[in-house]
């Protein structure tokens, strides 16, 4: 893929609708194109995809690596007699980012979505005790041209339909690419680079290469693949928040072009949600590795973010050693998500030396 034009690749994830709960099309996407890669490829029943890539050495330690498919979106919840849609979040959909947006609905037999916008209260009516405020979910409404109820049902649209931004992949600039869903389509692309290098360069240990579900739902949706596999050690590829924006102000110390970032630690921030302290010495081979190949490197510590990594370490009957390689990304769970190139194909490069470096030499154990 380094060979490629993996930006292309890029938009081509991008427009794949895969809400939470309901990503079977790039469920299909990703058995197809991990069979082009390895025989070895397993659906599970929430719908993880699993690809395996057996090692030359069943005495080497065993990694896998994960990206989540899933996009965070919205859910009908009632359809007005008018055609009107009303709609709950799935995930963490900020409100200040949905009025005037374009939406697909995505018909509940499975069909092509059917594209709509978010209304907005027209300029010159409204109340001044509003202008200025964000309005909630139960104040919001999608318009799809539709006149009556009967109308959207007869459309395919009811109760339950999922609803995801409308994909609009743009190159801005000389580094920059955004569109909606980056996160974590930006984490397969960095997968589906690396099963492409494992078909010709068969791994030390056997490597297992998964495309997870309902991340931005529950935070749990690849558990039943860790209790399957138990592998020595993952690598978790996500994107960052980078923060490298006038409202940010560099809260993080996270920029664009600044270079793959290894995480250091994250956390929720409020109540049992917890979070990831990586395994020292993993974190430090990952490290290590970037700077070796000549790249920048970004050390990632948030609060605010947890991925699945986060359950995932305690899984198994002696835990997982786990390294997290993140993307910095702009403009979080909005459809203007944003990335820089450079990073990317960095983060990419790292990866692969990552898995090929990665052997009974280095030193899992604790407190040695």
């Amino acid at each position: 893929m380094l060979n490629k034009n993996w930006v292309e690749e890029l938009k081509h994830l991008t427009s794949i609708p895969a809400l939470c709960g309901m990503e079977d099309r790039l469920v299909t996407e990703m058995v197809k194109r991990f069979k082009k890669m390895t025989d070895d490829v397993v659906v599970d029943y929430l719908g993880n995809v699993t690809a395996t890539f057996k090692g030359k050495d069943e005495s080497e330690p065993t990694l896998l690596v994960f990206a989540h498919m899933d996009e965070l979106g919205l859910m009908v919840t009632k359809i007005e007699d008018d055609g009107f849609l009303r709609f709950d979040r799935i995930g963490g959909v900020p409100e200040k980012t949905l009025r005037g947006q374009f939406v697909e609905v995505h018909p509940t037999d499975g069909g092509d979505p059917i594209t709509g916008f978010i209304g907005t209260h027209a300029h010159h009516l409204t109340p001044s005790d509003v202008k200025m405020v964000v309005p909630t979910t139960d104040k919001m409404y999608i318009n799809i041209g539709m006149e009556s109820k009967q109308e959207v049902l007869d459309a395919g649209i009811n109760i339950g339909s999922g609803v995801t931004y409308l994909p609009d992949f743009k190159e801005i600039g000389a580094h920059q690419v955004t569109c909606k869903a980056m996160d974590n389509r930006v984490g397969l692309l960095l997968l589906l680079a690396l099963g492409e290098h494992l078909t010709k360069n068969q791994p030390k240990g056997t490597v297992y290469l998964v495309a997870s579900v309902q991340e931005e739902f529950s935070i749990r949706g690849i558990m039943p693949v860790f209790t399957r596999l138990q592998p020595t050690a993952s690598i978790c590829l996500e994107i960052t928040s980078a923060c490298d924006t006038p409202d940010l102000n560099l809260r993080y110390d996270i920029r664009l072009g600044g270079g793959p970032a290894v995480l250091q630690m994250n956390f929720h921030g409020r109540g049992t949600l917890a979070g990831l302290i990586p395994h020292p010495n993993f974190r430090r081979f990952m490290e290590k590795t970037i700077l070796d190949l000549g790249f920048p490197l970004q050390r990632q510590v948030i609060i605010g973010e947890i991925t699945e990594d986060a359950f995932m370490v305690t899984t198994g009957n002696y835990g997982v050693a786990f390294g997290h390689l993140s993307i910095p990304m702009r403009h979080s769970h909005s459809p203007v998500e944003t990335c820089d190139k450079r990073d990317i194909e960095q983060g990419m490069r790292s990866l692969i030396e990552m898995v090929d470096r990665f052997d009974s030499s280095l030193n899992l154990e604790r407190g040695v």
